[in-house]
């Protein structure tokens, strides 16, 4: 500073001095940003235990070189699995199928509940905290779906085929490859084979709930490996029901109709004004709500004597969720008073997050970052980088709303889920089970 100030010519002192200032506030600009920067830097690798270096022993190069090697048959194995039916309640083949395989593994306190929930552990050398992998056994396909799956160069086509059984398969061929790799973990891994996630979550609920474990951390993998999320989706089930007494069709002119009042309900349920639609969640437009399922009567010629249909309500903060709910029940209940008829209605689901740890927590939790770097590190190459976002529809919400850490990511490419056009790119899931890898790794290892 002095010697700039001595150097000056005398006729330039000013000049010279407004220049040096300029260029010290310049540099300090720039040095405050490096700081920053750094700073940034330095939180992120704290909150997150991924170091691309773990990639380098040799224990975890062998298991990720086997991956490789089994490619082939991983994907022959997942289309046999997509063409084990397993509706909702009904997964029973799938779970005798992935108990076999657990014990194979040589999992430890391999079990089946009353629910078909099936779970083992991949024991620790202790020290480690306890994290669970949790993929879903059962579809939304009824059965007598055709399940077959056609296979178009790297594209695999199959109701299913995506969701969830690619990353059942993906979770399964991740132990297996821990093991071939001779890969130890400072905490245990348990595999938990869920039933009932997509009549609400139900399995993995009951098992949190009864199973007498209590991990440290909940992976659900059961969603897309572009995606990592952090969150609960608000989620409210109703079933309503509409009665009458039931009369011939020659007595129906005028009389009340269950019918006509489920008819009244959904279309004025469908005209409930909701929020503009969330941005960042590609094809999800959230809130929403849908009628998924009808019923009722028990002849064509006749007034039913109950009809029913379902609601699935969904927003991404309670308050918005509070105010649709009161919204979606008071309608429906005026529609059974304008038509003149009985209603009752159920509440099929509905998660309490009054112990789910606050947004910034779960977003900073070093399960989530770890999770967001390994899926970056893996990720497709030339696709947009992975962000964590504040959602999720999945087994992870149960472990949410208990003050669990919990984060959903996927092991596969996949698209169109919960359609008979569903597919998947077959060969995105070597990629997938390799990244499930490095974050089981990193996590039970911390």
């Amino acid at each position: 500073k002095s010697s700039c100030a001595r150097t000056a010519p005398p006729g330039h002192a000013g000049s010279a001095r407004r220049r040096y200032d300029m260029i010290l506030a310049m540099l300090m600009t720039k040095w405050r940003v490096s700081v920053f920067l750094l700073t940034a830097l330095g939180l992120s690798a704290q909150n997150g235990w991924f170091q691309p270096s773990l990639l380098d022993k040799p224990e975890v190069r062998s298991a990720m070189r086997s991956v490789d090697e089994r490619a082939a048959g991983i994907v022959e194995e997942w289309i046999r699995l997509v063409e084990t039916a397993a509706p909702s309640g009904k997964e029973q083949a799938r779970a005798r199928y992935i108990q076999a395989e657990m014990e194979k593994l040589g999992l430890s306190e391999i079990r089946t509940d009353d629910l078909f929930n099936v779970s083992g552990i991949r024991k620790g050398s202790g020290g480690g905290p306890t994290v669970v992998f949790a993929a879903h056994m059962d579809t939304v396909f009824p059965e007598g779906t055709e399940l077959k799956v056609k296979r178009e160069g790297d594209i695999l086509r199959a109701p299913g085929v995506g969701d969830d059984t690619s990353n059942l398969m993906a979770a399964l061929e991740m132990f297996r490859a821990l093991n071939r790799g001779g890969v130890k973990t400072k905490g245990d891994l348990i595999f938990l084979a869920s039933v009932q996630e997509e009549l609400g979550l139900l399995g993995a609920r009951h098992w949190l709930e009864k199973s007498g474990y209590k991990p440290d951390m909940f992976v659900a993998i059961d969603v897309s490996s572009a995606e990592v999320w952090y969150g609960a989706l608000r989620i409210d089930q109703f079933k309503f029901f509409y009665t009458s007494p039931g009369a011939h069709t020659l007595e129906s002119r005028g009389a009340p109709s269950p019918a006509k009042a489920v008819a009244k309900a959904i279309q004025a349920l469908y005209e409930i004004p909701l929020p503009p639609i969330a941005e960042g969640f590609g094809t999800f437009k959230l809130p929403t709500l849908n009628v998924g399922m009808l019923g009722g009567g028990t002849v064509v010629n006749a007034i039913p004597r109950e009809a029913w249909f379902t609601v699935d309500l969904r927003s991404l903060d309670g308050a918005t969720q509070d105010s649709l709910d009161s919204a979606v029940v008071s309608t429906a209940r005026r529609a059974a008073e304008q038509e003149g008829v009985g209603f009752r209605m159920e509440r099929k689901m509905g998660i309490d997050y009054s112990k789910a740890l606050p947004q910034k927590e779960r977003l900073n939790h070093p399960l989530v970052q770890t999770a967001v770097a390994t899926s970056n590190y893996f990720r497709k190459r030339g696709t947009p980088e992975i962000v964590a976002q504040d959602a999720g529809a999945n087994d992870s919400n149960i472990a949410v709303s208990m003050g669990i850490p919990a984060v959903a990511v996927g092991a596969v490419v996949e698209h169109m889920p919960h359609r008979l056009e569903e597919y998947a790119e077959a060969g995105s899931i070597v990629p997938g089970i390799k990244s499930l890898i490095a974050l089981a790794v990193s996590l039970a290892n911390h």
